[in-house]
């Protein structure tokens, strides 16, 4: 078992002996056989001496045990990584990036505190699971749809603050955040937006409050714990329409986007796209999965405006079913709940995995066909190749595209290969101007430095903030790239 920096065996037993002081001795851990559900296992650093082993894990079950395990951290001095529900698979695990640091699992506090159907939100905790909050909502019988990624078992809060992405029309997480309850570094607790007026009665409807928007400041971040938020719900549409379009050609890929752009800028497709290859084994065919929703003629004549663009292209396949309300789960496929926003279970993988990082490029279909040119032609070098990975529509003018690199915990040196080439990648897509959106610990350090303006103006903001904020650097130092300053200089 590995120490926090810095500390003692003797120190440390102390602090653990506080840390169950507040959140009883059953919830803290500090076993090998315990701290291994801690570990990424996927990570291609895995079994080398710069994996980043938990030295404890703390399971706090209300927000003053989060304030008061701050504040004991702080008192020694002790890093701390904040984890929830789910799998996180690619992008770390459960795993922070600095030896040592004790885990904040906030599994526990899986309550939802609300639901409110007139207004459509919910508000939840940490541990609240996508399965968890459709299920409250289908027992309770509520006219509402949720949004959620592909594998069910995640936090909504924790894919939400790491902007996520979803399939139906409120597929971008963070644009249905509202309200945020926050654990300080200090242990100080701060609500967001008009949460900071008492009693007040639009926390969760209204998000910009007054002075500056904070809310962004604890996404993707390492200044506060999120101990409850507010997420923005889909009226239930009275008429439904699933499906894909497929394409047969590996470079049609061009084509797909260059007509879904303005399709999907004119609300005509009202679902947030995902592009996929038909065959990941090599160069193949795309499908994008298409909903609409909404009253049923409306569904129809977008439906139809959609046939009538792709039809330009030839040998495009498409393929939906209409449902209308009430409707019946059960009886569909999986790709029919994703686009309602019905979890299921993902597959689990064997030995081999990936590693992942996304890169955000515009909305062009050329501008998708260099990115997989540029990397392909990286991977070949190492023996590998790149046909491209899932394309999802982010926003009206720019695009998310998630690059993935096989790892085997069973082959050291194919990890220590997929570093330097996902290093490399990062690296290039950045000369290229293709910034990273979200990465892998193994890469946060070099996707950070990418954002160098002005000799790192950006960067030298981010850190002023962690100082101020958290002067002790305890908690998740390391997080996208952002060191603090007790563990800056050692990084060079």
């Amino acid at each position: 078992m590995a120490l926090p920096p810095g500390l003692t065996q003797s120190q440390f037993d102390d602090a653990l002996a506080e840390f169950a002081e507040v959140v009883g001795a059953e919830w803290v851990f500090r076993q090998d056989e315990h701290l291994e559900s801690y570990r990424d296992p996927f990570s291609p650093l895995r079994n080398t001496p710069a994996e980043a082993l938990a030295s404890a894990a703390v399971g706090p079950d209300s927000v003053e045990q989060v304030q008061q395990v701050l504040r004991i951290a702080n008192d020694y001095g002790i890093p701390l990584w904040v984890i929830s529900t789910g799998k996180n698979f690619g992008y770390g695990g459960p795993a922070g990036v600095v030896p040592g640091a004790v885990t904040l699992d906030m599994q526990r506090m899986n309550r939802i505190i609300e639901v409110n159907e007139s207004q459509a939100y919910a508000v939840v905790e940490p541990g609240v699971s996508y399965f968890d909050l459709y299920r409250h909502i289908q027992e309770r019988g509520l006219k509402l749809w949720i949004d959620n990624p592909e594998p069910g078992w995640g936090s909504v809060v924790g894919n939400t603050l790491e902007r996520g992405t979803g399939y139906t029309p409120y597929g971008d997480h963070v644009e249905t955040q509202c309200g945020l309850e926050v654990v300080l570094p200090n242990g100080e607790l701060l609500r967001t937006g008009m949460g900071a007026v008492p009693n007040s009665e639009t926390w969760h409807e209204y998000k910009w409050g007054f002075g500056p928007y904070v809310e962004g400041l604890f996404s993707q971040s390492s200044l506060g714990v999120v101990t409850r938020m507010g997420v923005w719900l889909m009226d239930e549409p009275p008429a439904y329409r699933a499906g894909q379009m497929t394409v047969a050609r590996h470079e049609e890929i061009v084509e797909l986007i260059d007509i879904l752009k303005p399709l999907w800028r004119q609300r005509i497709l009202t679902n947030y796209p995902n592009m996929r290859r038909v065959d990941f084994a090599g160069p193949s065919g795309w499908f994008n999965r298409l909903a609409f929703y909404g009253d049923r003629q409306v569904v129809e004549r977008h439906w139809e405006l959609v046939q009538d663009a792709y039809a330009s292209l030839p040998g495009a396949e498409l393929e939906t079913t209409l449902y209308e309300a009430p409707y019946n789960p059960a009886e569909w496929d999986l790709n029919t709940k994703l686009l309602a926003g019905v979890p299921y279970m993902n597959a689990m993988y064997g030995i081999g995995h990936n590693v992942y990082f996304a890169l955000v490029v515009p909305f062009r279909g050329a501008a998708i066909w260099d990115v997989i040119q540029t990397l392909d032609g990286i991977a070949q070098r190492y023996g590998r190749r790149f046909y491209g990975t899932p394309v999802h529509v982010h926003s009206p003018r720019g695009l998310l595209t998630t690059v993935s690199i096989r790892v085997d915990k069973n082959d050291p040196e194919l990890n220590a290969q997929t570093i330097e080439m996902g290093r490399e990648m990062v690296a290039e897509s950045a000369r290229r101007g293709w910034g990273v959106y979200r990465v892998a610990p193994a890469f946060s350090d070099i996707a950070a430095a990418a954002y160098g303006y002005n000799d790192n103006a950006l960067m030298r903001f981010n850190e002023a903030l962690k100082d101020l904020i958290d002067p002790n650097g305890i908690l998740q130092p390391g997080k996208n790239g952002i060191w603090p300053a007790n563990m800056r200089e050692d990084r060079g």
